[in-house]
Formats: structure tokens, C-alpha cells, sequence
């Protein structure tokens, strides 16, 4: 007799998002409809078992607002999250590793008003700010994908808070494999000569200063090799290099039409490639920078590259396979071989199941109030006050900022249910203070939100 499958909420970006995460969540949903009935719709009430599926863009916002509503499993793709809470335009609060009244605090006080002012983030950014501690507080489990990526929480947020972190490594997709000369033929990519690939969305951290100028020194050193990267322009890329955005089957195919791919992260918070994944899985050498989760990979497959003198040593290795394309597909088999024995869908689902079922044991608790208020004039419309906390969960402060303690009083003057006329019905009021001079003078408001 078969036993009942519980359901399963998933919370996640989807197909046809342009979202690495998104082609995860729904590899992962396909493989636990072993063990669940997953759904993907939102609704009330949600069934106790809820899994999150959190990256660092824009994309996540309403997984982020879904885990203050609905407890559960969280996959954090990357612990940093400082993207994920500057574009969303949450106040940016200083990591632990900034003691109040440290020089470090006073920098990370300076730089959030900087990027509220707009200015863009810097390479820097992410020793100033933290906003995992949020999400772990909030998670009945929290699923990263390297050691490096569960010590660096642990670091910050300590041993208590980082109890229920597991490690479960990045799923490998189950792409059909494809010969390199039929890949080529299907691309129209000339069938000889070397092809080096790189992938995915265009950001900083992944270094393509340091690729392109590692390019150039192996080609000045007599290397020939045609450099592809699969996916949208980024600066400094020649004309004609980026393919711009792939459906899943053409991104498959130019990592399986090359020879080598490259996936440099640095700095890295311990985030997970899915493009790396995608190398792995299709046989195809991968080239990584030797930092953080990536230096977890075994040593025969994949080529560590030194993060110091990391160009030269990348454009000597380009110069070695270019000039013996056999050395780079013999790493690619030697790849393929660990990723299929520790990463197969099967494998990953089976571990996810073992820590959802765990994770019924463990009870977030409440949520705390957010140190930093948000910052309303007090003379806003209650109409604004609203969009304000939509979407907030949990205990909240606010400040309904006066220009003094006498615009303050005439206020209250003319508006005598002041607080009444502004906050909605679903927000109960657990105190109010009045904030004088010499800092900004207002109404300090602490708030439970449903």
C-alpha cells in the first residue's frame, strides 16, 4: 500500500524567468514530487512543509516576503543577499563584523546613506553589510551549498543561530549529452581550433577583467583559442563575443560545443554556479578560481586557478590546452565522473527530503524588531503609510519624522486621532515614543505586523 505524499509549498522564481535559480527550483520540484506533492501557488493557509529558494537579485523579493509569512526550508544560492535588500530598498544593516561604535560601524553607517542616495555598490560592500541573520532567524532550516559557505555564517552570526544549516550540494542538471564536434555543427562554430567559454549574467565579481586580460596574454604568447561567453554583453567583452540571453537547451549547447569554461568568482560570500554545474555535467574542463566553495571541488576535476597572479596563471593555462586540447578533455571526463557520483538530482532530492522532514522540529523564533526604523514624514498620507508596510511581517518600528517638536504638537493639534487616521487596521500599535532634539525629532511607533 503506498503512503500518502505530504505537500510541499515551493517558493522560488520559476521558468520562464531568466533566473538560474528559477531552472533549480524547477529541476528540484521535478525530482521531490518523489517524496511530495509540490506545489508552487501561493495561498492560505500553507502546509508545513514550505521550501524557499533565495538568490541575491531583485528576482527573490516576494521569496524574501514569503519567508516572513510562511516559515520553512531556505536554500540561500548566496549568503550575501546585500543586492537582494539594496534593490528591494531596505535599510542596509552593518554586518557583525562591525561592533557598535567601531570605526567599521561608523563606515557602514556612512556608506548605507551613500547607497540610499544612490550611489552604486562597491566591491567592498559586502564586508559592511549583512542581511542573512534575517533569513536564518526566520527558517526552520537553512540549506547552502559549501563548508565555506556554512562557516561564513557561522562566523557571523555564531554557532546558536547557525544550528540548523546544512550543507547540500548544487544539484547537476541532467542535460542530454552532446558530442563537441555536433554542438559545433549545430552552432555553425567552425569544427576546429580551440573554444574557451564563459556563462551566465555579467557581474563584477565574476572577473571578466581578469579573463580578458589573461585572453590577451596567452594570444600575445602564441595561444589560439576563440573566446565565447553564453550570455548577455558585459563591459568590456569585443564585439560579436556574447551570444546575449540563452534558453536552457542553447546554453547547454555552447558549454558543449568548448573545449574549457571558465568560472571565476572573486570575492566570493559562497555562492553556488549553476553554470559551473552545467561544465561539470556535460564533460567540459572547468577552470575556477581557488577561493571559498570552490576549493572544496576535488583537485582532478577541475583546474584551481591561485587567486594571486591569478591572470598569468590562468593565461599559462590557456597557452597548455590550446596547445593540447586532449589534456583539457581528459579534466572534463575526470569532472563529469564527480559530479555525477555527488551531485545527481536524485541524490540532492533525497537530502532535501531528509532535511525538510528534520526541520518540522525546529521553530523559528518571533521575529524582532528591526533596529532601524523606517522613516516616514509624520505629515504623510495614510495612503503612503500603508504602501510602506505592505509586504512587512513581524515586528516593526516607525518613525514619523517632524521638522521639529512644534510642527510635532501642531500636528497632533489638528489630527487629534493622528495614529488612528494613519495606520491601517492590520497593524497593532505596542507603543509609542516622542524622539527630541538633538536627534530627529518624531513619533517613535512599535508595530506588530500580521
Amino acid at each position: 500500500m503506498d503512503v500518502p505524499r505530504p505537500p510541499l509549498r515551493l517558493v522560488s522564481p520559476l521558468p520562464p524567468a531568466r533566473n538560474g535559480i528559477a531552472d533549480y527550483a524547477a529541476l528540484l520540484a521535478g525530482a521531490l514530487a518523489a517524496h511530495y506533492v509540490v506545489a508552487t501557488e501561493a495561498g492560505d493557509p500553507a502546509p508545513p512543509r514550505v521550501l524557499h529558494q533565495m538568490g541575491n537579485n531583485p528576482g527573490h523579493g516576494c521569496v524574501l516576503r514569503a519567508l516572513r509569512r510562511w516559515p520553512g526550508v531556505v536554500t540561500l544560492h548566496d549568503p550575501s543577499l546585500l543586492w537582494l535588500h539594496q534593490q528591494l530598498g531596505e535599510p542596509l544593516l552593518p554586518g557583525l563584523a562591525a561592533p557598535a561604535g567601531s570605526a567599521q560601524a561608523r563606515l557602514a553607517a556612512r556608506r548605507g546613506r551613500q547607497l540610499a542616495a544612490g550611489e552604486p555598490l562597491g566591491r567592498a560592500d559586502h564586508l559592511l553589510f549583512d542581511h542573512a541573520g534575517g533569513v536564518l532567524a526566520a527558517s526552520r532550516a537553512v540549506v547552502v551549498h559549501s563548508r565555506f559557505a556554512a562557516a561564513r555564517l557561522r562566523l557571523l552570526h555564531g554557532a546558536a543561530a547557525t544550528r540548523h544549516v546544512q550543507v547540500i550540494p548544487h544539484l547537476l542538471p541532467p542535460v542530454p549529452r552532446v558530442g563537441r564536434a555536433e554542438a559545433r555543427h549545430r552552432l555553425g562554430l567552425p569544427a576546429a581550433g580551440f573554444i574557451l567559454a564563459s556563462a551566465g549574467f555579467p557581474h563584477p565579481a565574476k572577473r571578466f577583467d581578469w579573463l580578458l586580460a589573461a585572453i590577451g596574454a596567452a594570444r600575445a604568447a602564441g595561444a589560439r583559442l576563440h573566446h565565447l561567453h553564453a550570455g548577455a554583453e558585459a563591459p568590456g567583452l569585443p564585439p560579436g563575443c556574447a551570444t546575449g540571453w540563452l534558453t536552457e537547451e542553447a546554453l547547454n549547447l555552447h558549454i558543449a560545443a568548448s573545449d574549457a569554461l571558465v568560472c571565476l568568482h572573486f570575492p566570493s560570500h559562497g555562492e553556488a554556479s549553476g553554470v559551473l554545474a552545467r561544465g561539470l555535467a556535460l564533460g567540459v574542463a572547468c577552470l575556477v578560481a581557488d577561493t571559498a566553495g570552490y576549493a572544496e571541488l576535488p583537485r582532478d576535476a577541475v583546474l584551481h586557478l591561485p587567486v594571486p597572479n591569478l591572470v598569468p596563471a590562468l593565461a599559462a593555462a590557456l597557452r597548455g590546452l590550446a596547445a593540447n586540447p586532449a589534456l583539457a578533455w581528459a579534466l572534463g571526463e575526470a569532472g563529469r565522473r564527480h559530479a555525477e557520483a555527488e551531485m545527481a538530482l536524485p541524490v540532492v532530492a533525497g537530502r532535501y527530503h531528509q532535511v525538510i522532514e528534520a526541520s518540522l522540529h525546529h521553530q523559528p523564533a518571533p521575529p524582532a524588531a528591526d533596529p532601524t526604523p523606517l522613516v516616514l514624514p509624520a505629515r504623510a498620507s495614510a495612503a503612503r503609510v500603508r504602501a510602506a508596510l505592505d509586504g512587512r511581517h513581524g515586528r516593526c518600528r516607525l518613525l514619523l519624522a517632524a521638522p521639529s517638536l512644534d510642527d510635532l504638537a501642531a500636528l497632533s493639534l489638528e489630527t487629534p486621532a493622528l495614529l488612528a487616521a494613519l495606520l491601517p487596521p492590520w497593524a497593532t500599535l505596542r507603543g509609542v515614543r516622542v524622539l527630541a532634539e538633538p536627534g530627529p525629532p518624531g513619533l517613535l511607533l512599535d508595530l506588530l505586523l500580521p
